[in-house]
């Protein structure tokens, strides 16, 4: 008898408390599952607390990013921080991994450069870049900065995001980004959905045409955008026209979608 509370006794798992963490945790939990915000009144009701245990959890929450006042309320929303935290370097390093083979290809079989844009924090990121084989390149850096408003990337990566995290990601977009209050994001996305990929002249580069696919994974989300920035050799040495370098373009990011285990149906 003795042996047998022994062993329960030892297959026991010690808990501890650490009541501020707690307090911040179940905010955070709380606001994850309401879309629309809630004030603090509202909080400490449904958590069953007082506004003086809550208030500076949700002062210090906001000023480390976690959760924001929604413009001109009383709300608070849980911002996207703790899902850049999430996917910040894992998912990277299997994106890179996956879509590096067939990033070579493509730059191979179209003679132009590519990249692959990811979202944080109110503009697009480039994670993964190739240059083409030819002598005449044109390419984006790795690591460069996309703004969501007037790039391929950033047109593709708000058009196949849902509803809620599409205006998250219009909401961090930094103030001083040009065309920002004249962007009509609704036609933008009717646009791009309607296609299935986005294709518009560089504002960054003259002659330049980005083509642009989504890449999904497995929860059938959008995490990536797979670029071509697409020039036309004038001297005809150039064996792939834009329009033919679509179908290509499609296939890459289809290809690496399904390596993420995206499930095309």
């Amino acid at each position: 008898m003795t042996k047998k509370v022994d062993k329960e006794e030892s297959g026991k798992r010690k808990t501890y408390s650490a009541p501020a963490l707690e307090k911040g945790l179940d905010i955070i939990e709380l606001l994850a599952s309401e879309a629309e915000g809630l004030n603090i009144g509202e909080i400490t009701t449904k958590l069953n607390r007082s506004v003086g245990e809550l208030f500076r959890m949700l002062v210090v929450l906001q000023q480390r990013g976690y959760v924001s006042l929604e413009q001109g309320t009383d709300r608070y929303t849980l911002t996207l921080k703790m899902f850049g935290l999430a996917h910040r370097f894992p998912p990277v390093k299997r994106l890179t991994s996956v879509s590096a083979p067939v990033l070579r290809r493509l730059s191979y079989d179209i003679e132009q450069s590519c990249h692959l844009v990811i979202y944080y924090e109110g503009k697009g990121h480039v994670v993964v870049q190739q240059d083409s084989p030819s002598a005449r390149v044109f390419s984006v850096r790795l690591g460069a900065e996309a703004p969501l408003v007037n790039t391929c990337s950033g047109h593709l990566l708000l058009a196949f995001a849902d509803e809620y995290t599409r205006k998250q990601m219009l909401s961090r977009i930094p103030a001083h980004h040009a065309n920002k209050e004249k962007f009509d994001v609704d036609k933008m996305v009717r646009k791009v959905l309607s296609q299935g990929y986005e294709s518009i002249h560089s504002a960054q580069a003259q002659g330049v045409q980005d083509i642009g696919y989504p890449v999904f994974d497995y929860q059938d989300q959008a995490v990536a955008a797979l670029i071509v920035p697409f020039f036309e050799y004038l001297d005809g040495s150039h064996q792939t026209v834009a329009e033919e370098a679509h179908s290509i373009i499609k296939q890459a990011a289809r290809d690496i979608s399904v390596a993420l285990g995206y499930d095309p149906g």
